[in-house]
């Protein structure tokens, strides 16, 4: 699978996952159930390649799991969850995948002087203006509980960022990042679910567990992961966030067919903006793609690198 498909197939199931959430919520889930079909079923799902590739999986990999985990796995879905108990899911997708390319500028530039190309920073400016309009657009839902669930979703995706950029940095493999995750995500979770004594799961329709057992547990919690992981090794950390930036763009989009949604004025420039933003920042190669770094090695053999 080439990289813009898998950041294709993240993108669609994420600009889904903030309305599955908060349908879940609504259904008298409590987050730490939902947490538990994520991680449970997603640890349940991996588990057999982590049997069978465990002599294989070097130590560094399963210390280096520790930080993803709080950045793209029990640590970052435990802000999301709460802060659609606060917010509207529109915030959840606009202040999450929709503002990550600028935390990956940002936390690159500034944790690890990452120089980023302008076309990469003007792109993911763009997606920050119509990710900030979409949350504009909903101005009269704006109160102090709203407020504190947008801070949620701004701290998760600056997690989001973190990953992206240690994953590219640390060259782990697209299913070793996402098993070791989910499996130390589910050692967290499944204990505080099962401590809670919270019983809620049983005394709802099978139906609707399997609906989210899907959702959270298949796509988000496996599918969604490894596609994510797999776009960071072949787009790069910069580019992948530009993607997945069209995760609010989409969900308006769906909004429109699934629901009769009209979006309003502000939200189709917001859209317009973050359409420019991924086109602007994803065209063209950029100093930390795969190709770039192949034609630096060529230059580099044939005497022409710069010296220094």
């Amino acid at each position: 699978m080439s990289g813009y498909a898998a950041a294709a197939l993240a993108v669609v199931i994420w600009a889904s996952y903030p309305v599955a959430t908060r349908a879940g919520l609504a259904d008298a889930f409590a987050p730490h159930d939902l947490m538990a079909l994520r991680f449970g079923v997603g640890a349940v799902l991996f588990l057999p390649w982590i049997v069978l590739k465990s002599g294989d999986i070097g130590r560094h990999a399963w210390i280096r799991g520790v930080p993803l985990t709080l950045f793209q796995g029990a640590g970052m879905a435990a802000l999301v969850i709460g802060g659609l108990q606060c917010a509207p899911a529109s915030h959840a997708a606009a202040l999450g995948p929709g503002v990550s390319p600028a935390w990956v500028a940002l936390l690159g530039a500034t944790l690890f002087a990452h120089s980023s190309p302008l076309r990469i920073v003007a792109g993911a400016a763009f997606c920050t203006v119509g990710a900030l309009l979409l949350v504009g657009s909903s101005a009269a839902e704006l109160n102090s509980h709203v407020l504190i669930g947008d801070a949620m979703f701004l701290g998760a995706s600056a997690l989001g960022a973190l990953y992206v950029l240690q994953m590219r940095r640390w060259g782990m493999g697209a299913v070793q990042g996402a098993a070791i995750v989910t499996l130390y995500s589910a050692l967290i979770v499944l204990p505080w679910h099962w401590l809670s004594g919270n019983t809620a799961l049983l005394n709802i329709a099978p139906s609707t567990v399997l609906w989210q057992v899907l959702w959270q547990g298949v796509l988000i919690g496996c599918v969604a992961l490894l596609a994510l992981n797999h776009a960071i090794g072949r787009l790069g950390s910069e580019r992948s966030a530009l993607m997945l930036a069209f995760v609010p763009a989409l969900s308006a989009m769906l909004g429109v067919v699934f629901l009769r949604e009209i979006p309003s004025h502000a939200e189709l420039a917001a859209i317009v903006a973050i359409c420019a933003g991924v086109s602007l920042g994803a065209s063209g190669g950029y100093a930390g793609s795969p190709a770039a770094s192949s034609a630096r090695a060529k230059r580099s053999a044939c005497g022409l690198s710069r010296p220094g």
